[in-house]
């Protein structure tokens, strides 16, 4: 029988996680006694409101998880509308139950999920000894090659694979970032031309001219699993080398589409220009490497560079896409964070020469 969805995370009983606990076959005869809660992750995830539950257990010495990370919709207003809008959160509990066990990506162990008109669930191993990505702060070289290393196996595992029409779960070449660009880009250009500078603004006005061209391109080439949001509040860092020097989280946003937007799309939101400058191609020949390593055939240096520079196009969308999406937000972390994405992606679009794919008029 499901259980009942809190609608909130102080919302979460002992009861309730000694539930579910046991409904995963986590617990037998040892029983939850208490928990202690706290909100994380607030300015970091928008489409969630997440949790960690420190348990206590009756016998103390029971061999359940010492905690857990419980991951809720986001309360009412537009964030949950965009979420249910996208079913963001349907898309990730069917990742993890259809796809997660099956790919050679370090993702977090899930205890209990559910998605539904009553609500939506996730409870999963807690990663809190892990070190957080901050995508303010940015991400080191070394850590993006090794994030873009692991993606890279999810894309091989899917490579023009049949097995992806049996997801019906999953979009196909989702247009989110691609909706209101053209509406929002007058007003992103007001506020950011001197930043963008000429040749930023030369990039975006080339999207703006070219959508359905860029929308064509995308869909004409393999289809792929894409995580869809690939950047560093996504992902928890452990020891490099290590079984966890890279987790990704955040599964909500998966679609069917271009392999080469995910690590442009970290390569462009996380990691700065000080850490990548005169290193951006290593990033592209770590994740080609990889899909070739995995099993890819036939797919060569100069075409996955097309398609490393179609992603870094398309990525430009994105910070045009949050100017109207996080507009009134006054959290200083929010700010903060768009600033990093404007700057980085498109510096990381000029780099790659990313405009020299854009029709000549």
């Amino acid at each position: 029988m499901a259980l009942p969805i809190p609608q909130d995370i102080a919302q979460i009983s002992a009861e309730w996680i000694d539930e579910v606990l046991r409904s995963s076959g986590t617990l037998a005869t040892e029983r939850v006694s208490a928990i202690d809660v706290r909100p994380i992750g607030q300015g970091v995830g928008f489409l969630s409101c997440v949790g960690v539950m420190a348990i206590r257990y009756e016998p103390a010495e029971a061999t359940g998880p010492a905690s857990v990370v419980v991951k809720l919709e986001p309360a009412a207003g537009s964030f949950r509308d965009t979420e249910r809008e996208t079913q963001a959160f349907t898309r990730e509990v069917d990742f993890y139950r259809d796809v997660a066990a099956g790919i050679d990506v370090r993702v977090p162990k899930i205890y209990y999920s559910a998605a539904g008109p009553d609500g939506n669930v996730l409870v999963m191993e807690d990663l809190s000894h892990l070190r957080s990505g901050d995508q303010v702060r940015g991400l080191r070289h070394h850590e993006v090659i090794a994030t873009v290393e692991q993606i890279g196996r999810l894309h091989a595992a899917f490579w023009n694979s049949d097995q992806l029409e049996s997801f019906d779960w999953l979009p196909d070449h989702d247009q989110m970032w691609r909706e209101v660009y053209e509406e929002h880009w007058p007003g992103f250009v007001q506020e950011f031309d001197v930043r963008l500078g000429d040749k930023g603004l030369a990039l975006g006005e080339g999207v703006l001219r070219n959508l359905e061209w860029l929308k064509q391109r995308i869909a004409e080439r393999p289809s792929v699993m894409i995580h869809g949001d690939l950047r560093a509040d996504n992902l928890m860092l452990g020891e490099p080398a290590s079984g966890d020097a890279v987790v990704i989280l955040d599964w909500q946003l998966v679609t069917r589409s271009m392999a080469a937007i995910d690590p442009t799309r970290l390569l462009g939101g996380s990691e700065p220009a000080s850490q990548r400058n005169g290193h951006h191609l290593e990033v592209f020949t770590a994740w080609h490497e990889s899909l070739l390593r995995a099993g890819v055939r036939g797919y060569d240096f100069e075409e996955a560079l097309d398609d490393f520079r179609l992603g870094a196009l398309y990525n430009l969308m994105v910070p045009v896409k949050a100017f109207g999406f996080l507009t009134g937000n006054t959290s200083q972390r929010v700010g903060r964070l768009f600033d990093a994405q404007v700057d980085r992606m498109y510096t990381s679009a000029i780099e790659l020469e990313a405009g020299s794919l854009l029709p000549r008029r």
